[in-house]
């Protein structure tokens, strides 16, 4: 007979490997965008479950999607073991079909403008240098796009859009954040890159208030503690602009995930992210 921690080792296993205990509904769609001119690839993941107001779900939309699909499916299946949180639907939207696509069109999308300091222009991927600043036009497309489409289509609840984003992805959110923050109710902000352009959103982020920040019911904030000190200061910007304005715990969480860079620090704060964005009352 197994032992129990070896049948929850299976168990995991196989979540993993995305055999199921219960489906969820998936549906896959090309979406033509009139305000980037780009076609984008969106995977739609309906839970089973019933959503906790037995109306609809809160819908989770989920940037960088080329790389993170594979993990972001397997965590409501993961957080399900414990009951951790309340079903939620995931959107993903994926650029380009290649890694070298992605690269190009995330930068494209989710930075604010045109990069003039020296660090920034060496350190985002050279090929993406001349596109930048498109993320004006990205805020059109999941404005006036996407989003109407998800909420005719799918059990959504308008009142509970989370928006995830991590590096490039959390400086958009941070964009957002600071140019129509009613356009997402919570937010997961993971190591945001707020160095672009030597900080320049920090600017904009002392002019949040509290009142500006009514809409906003949770953000969560993250950063690896052996990331670079850009990024660390660029976490603390970000944590100290919220603070300011009162927007503490219980509707604020931040952390610092020990013994992680960039990279390992991104699989961490998804989950912990979640958890507290969704978590089960």
């Amino acid at each position: 007979m197994k032992k129990p921690g070896c049948q929850l080792a299976v168990l995991l296993a196989l979540l993993l490997c995305g055999t199921t205990l219960r489906a969820e509904g998936v549906n896959r769609f090309q979406l033509e965008s009139t305000a980037v001119q780009c076609l984008y690839d969106i995977e739609v993941v309906v839970p089973t479950a019933p959503p906790a107001d037995a109306t609809n779900y809160p819908v989770a939309y989920c940037m960088d999607w080329f790389m993170l699909a594979d993990y972001l499916k397997a965590l409501p299946r993961l957080l399900a073991l414990g009951h951790l949180t309340e079903p939620y639907i995931l959107v993903g939207i994926t650029q380009g079909v290649t890694s070298a696509d992605w690269a190009a069109m995330r930068t494209r999308d989710y930075t604010p403008a045109y990069p003039t300091d020296e660090y920034s222009i060496s350190t985002i991927y050279a090929p993406a240098l001349e596109s930048c600043g498109g993320a004006g036009r990205f805020t059109a497309f999941l404005k006036s796009e996407l989003i109407p489409l998800i909420e005719a289509e799918y059990p959504a609840d308008s009142t509970r859009r989370c928006f995830v984003g991590y590096s490039f992805g959390g400086l958009y959110g941070v964009h957002l954040l600071t140019e129509e923050p009613e356009l997402f109710q919570d937010y997961l902000l993971g190591s945001s890159s707020l160095w672009f352009n030597d900080y320049y959103l920090a600017a904009a982020l002392e002019e949040l208030t509290a009142e500006r920040l009514a809409v906003i019911g949770r953000v969560y904030l993250s950063v690896g503690e052996e990331e670079s000190w850009e990024m660390l200061k660029s976490y603390d910007i970000l944590r100290s602009a919220f603070q300011q304005t009162g927007f503490e715990a219980p509707r604020l969480k931040v952390e610092i995930i020990p013994d992680a860079g960039h990279v390992g620090a991104m699989p961490i704060s998804l989950y912990n992210g979640f958890r507290f964005l969704f978590q089960s009352e």
